[in-house]
């Protein structure tokens, strides 16, 4: 899952966008990459405070990549486990050797009690990116708005 942040619109918000000096414009694309980066940070915090956290790697690989004159920013994760975190899975067997490692780090001799429950239960979503999203695009829409003002 991946989170973008840019102004895009209809045609007549890019109109008005046009009619902006080139000095608002790099402050506004200044705002999109400063609101991403918070994003980023408070999708870390979440994953520390649902207690989705192991050895840090998803948190790890939440990046956030912007077009060269960051007009638009993509944040997410890029493991490839980082969906099921957010948004939980049916229930299904697992692949024990994926499992193999935490469950020996939490006192398990073997992956397999926890994939059967895995299988019985599915796993929970822990949201953590949408959440932060959500935490930030108001004060986002203030900036922008401030600054179209000036």
């Amino acid at each position: 899952m991946i989170v973008t942040m840019g102004l895009e619109g209809n045609k007549e918000l890019q109109k008005q966008l046009k009619n902006i000096s080139k000095k608002k414009v790099k402050e506004i694309n200044g705002e999109t990459y400063v609101s991403a980066l918070e994003v980023q940070k408070k999708a870390k915090e979440n994953l520390k405070s649902a207690r989705s956290w192991d050895l840090g790697n998803l948190s790890g690989t939440i990046k956030v990549e912007s077009s060269p004159d960051r007009s638009i920013a993509e944040i997410g994760p890029t493991a490839p486990y980082g969906p099921y975190v957010e948004f939980g899975t049916r229930p299904h067997f697992p692949p024990p050797d994926a499992l193999e490692g935490w469950a020996k780090r939490h006192g398990f001799e073997s992956a397999w009690p926890i994939c059967m429950v895995i299988a019985d239960r599915g796993i929970p979503a822990k949201p953590y990116l949408l959440p932060a999203y959500l935490a930030v695009v108001d004060r986002f829409f203030n900036r922008l708005k401030r600054i179209a003002a000036q």
